[in-house]
């Protein structure tokens, strides 16, 4: 059993089939509500109450590292997103991940961590660690603050002061080796990929003792999911190995609706 304060699994609705379903999705822009998931479980009350205050990107954009070494911002437009190359040469980049809008932070081919802060023309770099070889997985989950799952199967939140350096980290897990991908959506709240393809979303309702409780995903197959990353806290978005990207955005039942925004991803390396 992973280490942690408690763990509460609620009857939610499923993110869906991904995987076996998505071959049958409709055009670029919808997919039919039978493709992913189902209702709530009868009689499932949603009692959850969240500060969304630490929203990572207002959930309008994102960063990718494509398969040329371009660094690239994609900003919501209308029902999709639109690029703006931002850097090349990124080639090397190991993981990247969204602190804020303005911040993000990126593991070198050589593990040291810098953070990247843009001020409208270009971005500034700043080392802020180095030996970073056991990082397995991070992602931002708030604008001073990441979430990292080490080669050793811990999972820890590490935080930022006021001046973006590091002052030290929280162990809030161990025995989460079977974990194939995270992504942060608030803090501390964020989806998580297992190895077969199960998906849990993970949060902490006192943030302090960090009691990180668990909504498993009744009726989900995430095994065609390739990247992805977390926006705010009611979004997050997937790329699919056969290059789709879909958008998931929580509903006020507590279902999360699955939307196609993109294709041709597939020569997509990073996301964050």
């Amino acid at each position: 059993m992973r280490t942690i304060k408690s763990v509460l699994i609620r009857g939610v609705a499923a993110a869906g089939l991904i995987g076996t379903g998505l071959a049958g999705a409709a055009g670029t822009g919808s997919a039919a509500g039978d493709d992913f998931g189902k209702p709530l479980v009868p009689g499932t009350t949603i009692t959850e109450q969240r500060d969304v205050s630490a929203e990572r990107t207002n959930g309008h954009s994102f960063l990718e590292i494509n398969g040329a070494g371009q660094l690239v911002y994609w900003t919501r437009a209308g029902a999709s997103f639109v690029p703006q190359v931002r850097g090349t040469d990124w080639a090397n980049t190991r993981a990247i991940t969204s602190l804020d809008e303005t911040h993000f932070i990126e593991i070198k081919g050589d593990f040291r961590l810098s953070l990247w802060t843009w001020n409208g023309s270009f971005y500034t770099e700043k080392n802020v660690g180095q030996g970073w070889e056991p990082a397995r997985l991070v992602s931002g989950v708030a604008p001073n603050a990441f979430l990292e799952i080490n080669n050793l199967g811990d999972l820890r939140v590490w935080y930022f002061d006021g001046n973006y350096s590091i002052t030290g980290y929280d162990p809030i897990g161990t025995q989460w080796d079977n974990t194939r991908a995270i992504a942060g959506k608030d803090f501390v709240d964020f989806i998580e990929i297992e190895g077969a393809g199960a998906v849990s979303e993970w949060y902490d309702f006192e943030s302090a003792g960090h009691a990180l409780r668990e909504t498993r995903f009744d009726v989900a197959d995430f095994t065609a999911v390739r990247l992805i990353v977390g926006t705010d806290f009611q979004h997050f978005l997937v790329i699919l190995t056969n290059g789709d990207l879909y958008e998931f955005t929580l509903q006020d039942n507590g279902e999360y609706t699955p939307v196609r925004v993109g294709q041709d991803w597939g020569g997509t390396r990073l996301i964050g």
